[in-house]
């Protein structure tokens, strides 16, 4: 008689579990699927049937059962980026810490796009996205993000072993690191301006003479 929901339950007073959650499954009885699963002490299954109507519960679930990936796919769905990004990272699979975390990145180009920079920027840095940090920083005119965020490339690129293009971003804010950058680049005449800049001449004196 199509009685879906008293027939679930039916099959519970059986023992007849498997049928009970496949039934409650298709014909989407979510929340008693939920609660036959914590009857019967299956979490995974019980985080499966939450994440369709409290993702929250369903994603302290699965982090609690170490399913990360299936965590950080609840979280996101709520739009806590943040922890998402925290599940995805602890993912022991590859493809699946970075399928997910390019998920997050395309939420937070939805989010930039939409102009809400400020929670996109906050996203892009948790992403150790610096580039796509900057633009967001750049388009609400904050100088002291601006500022973080071409610290935080010089930083990465001097890492790479970019030294020229590291100084050229950290000069502006940080000019004695950019004069360490230019020196492992190689590039003195550099040295020597930010030198000369700083009213330091005995140091571009040294440096010329390293140089002949």
């Amino acid at each position: 008689t199509k009685a879906y929901k008293h027939l679930i339950i039916a099959y519970e007073k059986q023992g007849l579990y498997s049928k009970a959650l496949s039934l409650a499954d298709e014909k989407q009885y979510y929340e008693l699927g939920a609660k036959i699963c914590l009857h019967i002490n299956d979490l995974k299954q019980a985080a499966y049937f939450y994440s369709f109507f409290d993702a929250i519960h369903a994603a302290k679930l699965y982090r609690d059962l170490y399913c990360y990936y299936e965590a950080g796919y609840c979280y996101l769905t709520t739009f806590d980026a943040l922890n998402a990004i925290d599940m995805f990272r602890r993912c022991t699979d590859k493809a699946q810490r970075i399928h997910g975390l390019k998920e997050v990145s395309d939420y937070a180009l939805v989010l930039y796009f939409t102009k809400s920079y400020e929670s996109a920027f906050r996203i892009f840095l948790a992403l150790d996205d610096y580039y796509s940090a900057l633009e967001c920083a750049e388009r609400m005119k904050e100088d002291k993000l601006i500022a973080s965020c071409r610290l935080l490339i010089g930083y990465e690129e001097a890492e790479k072993c970019h030294y020229h293009f590291a100084a050229q971003c950290v000069e502006p804010f940080a000019p004695k690191k950019a004069l360490s950058y230019y020196a492992k680049a190689g590039d003195y005449k550099e040295q020597i301006r930010l030198l000369l800049e700083s009213n330091a001449y005995e140091k571009a004196i040294q440096v010329c003479l390293i140089h002949n």
